[in-house]
């Protein structure tokens, strides 16, 4: 019985190790910060920056840093002085239980992590057009309006420009010349309509080549939708504003993370 409950334990204990190391290696991202904190006195943080476990975390006077590990919690940290990585998680910061919520902070974490991996990866990557940069909407975003403004910037020398709209289940492309840096389109149910995801871009080629252009994409909920994603985020504003965001930041967040979007 013993011989059998020995390897037993030490697989236990392997399993245990492995997820624990895993976790250190990974360690915590910041989620939001204020003032000038800083890793190892010298590297100052910013969103999404990544603490590991061999790493030292400063933040003086006014400083402030909320962050988040692959669980989904959240760790506050407002004194000014120096913290060790082991220390953290002494400074856990516990909010309302909501499934939601802890859902939400931990896709935080996980498109942290995408993100440093995507930059380590080597591959073909689709080429921005370097004299027009995509502004708004923001790629991959959902949206509900009654009219869309897109938005972009024109640093090249040319005012004569094409838009370009796609509608990804239809594949219909459809190119517009304009000059200046934006369009407004309405829902029409003909160009744009409620439950369809589109791609768009812009580029001061008449017939660039589609596969490098660099496109958004974007999609309008319908109603319903709407209304059901906003009783979803409702838990996650009351989150937020029990963490002291203002409300341009809660709609920052949200936006920025979940992709559900007021612009």
């Amino acid at each position: 019985m013993e011989r059998i409950f020995l390897p037993r334990l030490m697989l236990l204990f392997l399993f245990w190790f492995v997820g624990t190391a895993t976790f250190a290696q990974q360690g915590y991202f910041v989620f939001k910060k204020t003032g000038s904190p800083a890793l190892n006195t010298s590297t100052l943080l910013e969103r999404g920056s990544q603490l590991l476990e061999s790493d030292t975390l400063y933040l003086g006077q006014k400083d402030y840093v909320l962050l988040v590990n692959e669980l989904g919690e959240l760790f506050e940290i407002t004194k000014p002085n120096t913290y060790a990585f082991s220390v953290i998680a002494d400074y856990r910061r516990r909010l309302e239980a909501d499934s939601f919520t802890e859902k939400y902070f931990t896709y935080v974490w996980k498109q942290f992590i995408n993100r440093i991996k995507k930059k380590q990866e080597s591959g073909v990557v689709y080429r921005e057009e370097r004299n027009i940069k995509l502004i708004a909407p923001r790629d991959s975003v959902k949206m509900f309006a009654p009219e869309l403004k897109f938005v972009w910037q024109n640093n090249s020398d040319t005012e004569a420009l094409f838009f370009f709209l796609k509608d990804v289940k239809t594949g219909h492309l459809t190119k517009i010349g304009l000059t200046g840096e934006q369009i407004i389109l309405g829902l029409d149910n003909q160009l744009l309509k409620t439950g369809q995801t589109y791609q768009w871009s812009a580029s001061t080629e008449s017939f660039p080549n589609l596969n490098e252009l660099k496109f958004h994409r974007l999609t309008l909920l319908s109603k319903g939708e709407f209304e059901a994603l906003e009783k979803e985020v409702d838990a996650l504003i009351r989150a937020f504003t029990l963490l002291g965001f203002s409300k341009a930041e809660i709609q920052e967040a949200i936006c920025q993370d979940y992709k559900f979007c007021q612009e």
